[in-house]
C-alpha cells in the first residue's frame, strides 16, 4: 500500500501521477463493521472495474479544526493503526488529507473537482451520512450531480445492532461507561490500544506488574479495573488493567499478568479490553495490598 499525504491546495505533482481508481471516503475512526462495509464495497468495485482500490481519509479530525477551542480529540484508531487496518484489507493507495482551516473552507463543488475528479476517481463509495466541503454542505445526495457524470457513486446504508447504528460515536459511548464487552459487536474485535513497557516490572508470586506508556491519541475506557488480554512478542496473556495516571497527552496503565515471567522492559504491547470488572481503585493504595486483593479475579 502506498500512502500519499496531501496538504491543501493539492499539488499538481500528486494528481499528475494518478491512475484511475475507486475511492472509499471517510474518517474511518475505529475501522468498525460499518466502515468495513464501505471498504469492501469499494474493493469489490475496484476489482470489477479493474481499477486501483483507494481510500481517502483525513487528519486531524475535522472537529479539532472546526471546534479549535475544545480539547483535542482522542482516537479509537490513531492514524498509524488506521493505515495498518487499511493495508490488511487490501487498500492499494491511501490518501491522507491534512485537515486545515483552509481545507475546511473549500466549497463542496471544489472538493469534488480537486480531490475526486482531480485524483482520477471513477467510482466513489461512502456511507449514507458522509459530508464534505464547507460546513459539511456537500452530501451523498449532491455528490453525483457535482461530479457531472465523471464518476459513479455508491451509498452504503447504515448497519445496526439492536436498532442502533454502528458508528464511532456508539463505540465511544461504550468506552465512556466502561461497557467494553459490547464493543466486538460494533468493531468486529475487542477494543485495542498499544503502548510500551516503560518501567522495570514488579513480580509478586506468579504475577508480573507492568507499567505501560500508552501511545499518544488513544481514547481509553473510563477509569476502572478491566479484564484484558495483553500481547507481547506475539504471545497472549490474561490479565487485569487499571489506568493509573495521566499527564498531558500521556496515559499510563498498570497491568497485572499471571504466569508471565519473561522480561517485558521496553517491549511493545497490545492491550485488548475484555470486560469491566471493578470500579476504579484508589491510586494511593499499597501496591501489595492491591495485588493480594485483585489477583484472584484473573
Amino acid at each position: 500500500m502506498e500512502t500519499v499525504y496531501i496538504r491543501h491546495p493539492i499539488s499538481a505533482s500528486v494528481t499528475a501521477q494518478m491512475r484511475p481508481c475507486v475511492l472509499a471516503l471517510g474518517f474511518f475512526d475505529g475501522v468498525h463493521l460499518g466502515h468495513k462495509e464501505v471498504l469492501e464495497a469499494a474493493k469489490a468495485a475496484a476489482k470489477q472495474k479493474q481499477l486501483s482500490f483507494g481510500v481517502m481519509t483525513f487528519y486531524p479530525h475535522p472537529k479539532d479544526i472546526i471546534q479549535a477551542n475544545e480539547e483535542p480529540r482522542k482516537y479509537l484508531t490513531p492514524l498509524p493503526i488506521k493505515e495498518e487496518r487499511f493495508r490488511e484489507m487490501g487498500v492499494e493507495k491511501l490518501f491522507v488529507v491534512h485537515f486545515t482551516p483552509e481545507f475546511a473552507r473549500l466549497r463542496p463543488k471544489d472538493f469534488v473537482v480537486q480531490y475526486i475528479v482531480g485524483l482520477r476517481c471513477k467510482h466513489v463509495v461512502a456511507g449514507f451520512d458522509y459530508h464534505y466541503g464547507y460546513k459539511g454542505k456537500g452530501t451523498m445526495a449532491t455528490l453525483k450531480n457535482e461530479g457531472d457524470g465523471k464518476f459513479q457513486v455508491t451509498v452504503i446504508h447504515p448497519i445496526k445492532r439492536e436498532q442502533e447504528k454502528i458508528s464511532s460515536t456508539a463505540i465511544r459511548n461504550l468506552l465512556s461507561v466502561g461497557n467494553v464487552a459490547l464493543i466486538p459487536s460494533y468493531l468486529g474485535d475487542f477494543y485495542e490500544i498499544r503502548g510500551k513497557v516503560k518501567k522495570a516490572s514488579i513480580y509478586y508470586k506468579n504475577n508480573q506488574f507492568l507499567h505501560i506508556l500508552v501511545d499518544e491519541e488513544y481514547m481509553l475506557p473510563t477509569p476502572g479495573i478491566y479484564k484484558v488480554y495483553v500481547e507481547i512478542d506475539g504471545q497472549r496473556y490474561k490479565g487485569i488493567c487499571q489506568q493509573i495516571s495521566s499527564n498531558g497527552n500521556q496515559s499510563f496503565l498498570l497491568v497485572q499478568l499471571t504466569n508471565c515471567l519473561i522480561n517485558t522492559y521496553e517491549k511493545r504491547v497490545k492491550v485488548k479490553w475484555l470486560q469491566f470488572s471493578l470500579r476504579k481503585a484508589k491510586e494511593d493504595h499499597d501496591i501489595y495490598q492491591y495485588m493480594e486483593g485483585e489477583r484472584r479475579i484473573i
